[in-house]
């Protein structure tokens, strides 16, 4: 089982600053979480690239958003936490809450597995694989928060 200590640096290096990048459109930063050999798998799309390709999707996404005055916000619940060493594996429901201008609040939820790194004394995600159509507002309440650390320590 990892040790608190370790899943509270991957909060710190990957999940916290995950949000706050969402929050503020900043795809610069939310890319910087990536590893350069990042392999994404987006399932349902049955695509999958490198950093390069993924940024090429997220920067115009981002910036269409943050144009139309869209308001993001995203949160992680995790249902497996495993890390040894400087390599972590992290599985859960996410749930992406958009809000444009004016309108209500449209909630998505999707599974996520992740693999990560430490890199140069930072985590960094590997391979980030997204599962969207399967998540659920009950699979994410059922599944633990970020700071449910004892759960998995």
């Amino acid at each position: 089982m990892p040790s608190a200590e370790l899943l509270r640096e991957l909060n710190r290096d990957i999940w916290e600053p995950f949000r706050a990048a969402y929050a503020r459109m900043d795809a610069d930063a939310y890319l910087a979480l990536h590893s350069a050999d990042l392999l994404r798998v987006e399932a349902d799309e049955k695509w999958l690239g490198s950093l390069d390709d993924y940024a090429a999707r997220v920067r115009p996404a981002f910036t269409r958003l943050a144009a139309t005055s869209t308001l993001m916000d995203i949160d992680f619940r995790f249902t497996e936490r495993i890390a040894a060493g400087d390599n972590a594996s992290e599985r859960g429901i996410y749930r992406l809450t958009v809000t444009p201008p004016g309108a209500e609040p449209h909630r998505h939820f999707a599974e996520f597995h992740t693999v990560a790194r430490k890199q140069d004394g930072t985590w960094r995600i590997i391979l980030d694989h997204d599962h969207s159509d399967s998540g659920s507002a009950g699979n994410y309440a059922a599944a633990h928060a970020l700071d449910d650390l004892a759960h998995f320590a």
